[in-house]
């Protein structure tokens, strides 16, 4: 019996041993896929110009090591399983920099995530991490392993830092830092984007990222390079990552995702669309935003990391209207308010998904009220902004989220520009014809009760017109009174010569305009059409 148990003992002792070596060879299965997102950021300290501060916020999992058991306001000092290091690198040499801190702004145990800023807590909490830079370019990061399971990602463990030619399980994020000469006075864009966003299946899907520049800066967006993403050292050519199946992006950040069936599985007999709800539904996503020269020299730039989440093709996400980017200046107070709604019996639920400017209550403070609107549950959301004198020519983005009651999101952002010289708004333009929500027949012209300003300052006004209403991918359209608004010519074909119902949403606005839609005749399209059909009769 005393022999039994000691073979017995053996083998579980062999068995230990094994399990013990494979975590040894194998380190990524102790951590494995825990960073979801991550952006950076950096300006100047004040009154010196060679005094950076980093920002950098990041979403991991939940139910991971480092995380799990977390709350709102718990500090991580100095936490190995984050890799707390930060590099900057000047001309290809690194330097180590100090170790990092992250303070928890954001838990969601539903959606199995948490959100931290980076900071130092040696002497209180302190939002960031400053250091003294000379002139020059510099390349600030920091990196790691084990990000969480995507599609367009390599499977596996990669073991060698992440230097094969795909998305690989490595994780970089870097900032570049440009000061002195030309870029003196430069600061960094902004951005943040939730960690998963929400798509819904078999459905034509658009996001418009947003980022701002204190300095004023036309911004670009671009694919990120497997480089600054994906490979732990950064090395290799600007060959890009691969980015979800079918999505694009433009320079001014409209990211646009077609997946409806008949184009992501045409033909298809059985369920093996290349995005779909089930088994392709996680994808990755990674963009540089830049701020340049105008002979178009990056002067820094800031990564965005994160996910999209494909979910059912039966639930619609709610709508947001109402969002809109907004100048306020220090001492002065900005209410914000826009609505938001899902066709079902239950109004969504509002959130802000990144950390406010202030958690002061008499610096920002947010109220959520329930109505029922044209027949619809709505929510109507409202945020009270008096930045105090601290917050002078800083800018921020703002990430809005409605769910509604069975967990489907709609994720908005706009940006937020604080200036130290006092302007009061313009009134806000009323509309006075059509009726909001009225059907229009073309040429239609809407009137505004103009706007005033107790500045004195002159007025300008931009129409926007869309056929989104939560205006992604809008550019709005300066125009005088009485001036003319045309759709695009294939826009106007369509409506003409073939109608059918679409639907266009415009902001409000505060002049008198005339929209003529008849940008081309009848006659002459139908005409046009004749003279070809003779052409083809005839050949």
């Amino acid at each position: 019996m005393n022999t039994y148990k000691a073979e017995v003992n053996k083998i579980i002792l062999a068995l230990i041993s094994v399990g013990l070596l494979i975590l040894l060879i194998f380190p990524a299965s102790l951590s494995a896929g825990h960073f979801r997102s991550g952006t950076m950021s950096w300006k100047l300290a004040d009154n010196d110009n060679d005094t950076i501060i980093i920002y950098m916020s990041n979403g991991w999992t939940l139910d991971h090591g480092c995380c799990r058991g977390s709350s709102v306001d718990d500090i991580k000092s100095n936490y190995t399983d984050f890799l707390p290091t930060l590099y900057w690198e000047k001309d290809g040499s690194p330097n180590t920099g100090a170790t990092l801190d992250f303070k928890v702004f954001s838990v969601d145990s539903v959606a199995d995530h948490i959100l931290t800023n980076m900071g130092d807590s040696s002497s209180g909490w302190e939002k960031g991490l400053s250091h003294d830079y000379d002139n020059g370019t510099y390349i600030i990061y920091w990196k790691g392993f084990a990000r969480s399971a995507v599609v367009n990602k390599e499977d596996g463990y990669s073991t060698d830092g992440g230097t094969s030619s795909g998305n690989s399980n490595r994780w970089r994020s870097e900032t570049m830092v440009r000061i002195g000469g030309d870029y003196a006075g430069n600061v960094s864009p902004v951005s943040f984007v939730p960690p998963i966003v929400k798509v819904q299946d078999n459905a034509s899907f658009s996001y418009q990222l947003v980022a701002t520049d204190e300095n004023g800066d036309n911004l670009t967006y671009r694919w990120g390079y497997l480089r600054e993403f994906f490979i732990e050292d950064g090395t290799g050519d600007d060959t890009t990552f691969t980015m979800p199946t079918g999505m694009t992006l433009t320079p001014s950040g409209l990211i646009k995702w077609d997946i409806r069936d008949n184009v992501t599985c045409t033909g298809c007999s059985t369920n093996d669309d290349a995005v779909d709800n089930t088994t392709n539904k996680l994808w990755v996503a990674v963009i540089m935003v830049e701020d340049r020269l105008d002979n178009g020299t990056a002067k820094s730039k800031i990564p965005i990391d994160f996910f999209f989440q494909v979910t059912s093709a039966d639930n619609n996400p709610p709508e947001i209207t109402g969002i809109y980017d907004f100048t306020v200046s220090v001492g002065s107070t900005k209410n914000f308010s826009f609505t938001t709604t899902d066709y079902s019996e239950v109004a969504p639920t509002v959130t802000i998904v990144n950390d406010p400017p202030s958690d002061n209550d008499s610096i920002w403070d947010t109220a959520s009220t329930t109505a029922m609107v044209n027949g619809d549950n709505t929510t109507t959301f409202t945020i009270t902004f008096t930045p105090d004198s601290l917050m002078g020519d800083t800018s921020y983005v703002i990430s809005i989220r409605s769910t509604d009651n069975v967990g489907m999101t709609r994720d908005q952002s706009f940006s937020i520009q604080v200036s130290s010289v006092a302007n009061a708004d313009p009134t806000a333009p009323i509309l006075l014809s059509p009726a909001d929500g009225d059907n229009v027949t073309s040429p239609v012209t809407f009137r505004f009760a103009g706007s005033t300003d107790s500045d004195g300052d002159n007025v300008s006004y931009t129409m926007y017109v869309c056929g989104n209403s939560g205006f992604a991918g809008c550019s709005g359209t300066s125009v005088t009174a009485g001036g003319n608004f045309v759709p695009p010519f294939n826009q106007n074909f369509h409506d003409k010569l073939i109608p059918w119902p679409n639907p266009l949403y415009a902001a409000t606005s505060s002049q008198q305009f005339s929209q003529d839609f008849s940008m081309m005749p009848k006659w002459f399209i139908m005409l046009v059409m004749l003279g070809l059909l003779s052409v083809i009769i005839s050949l």
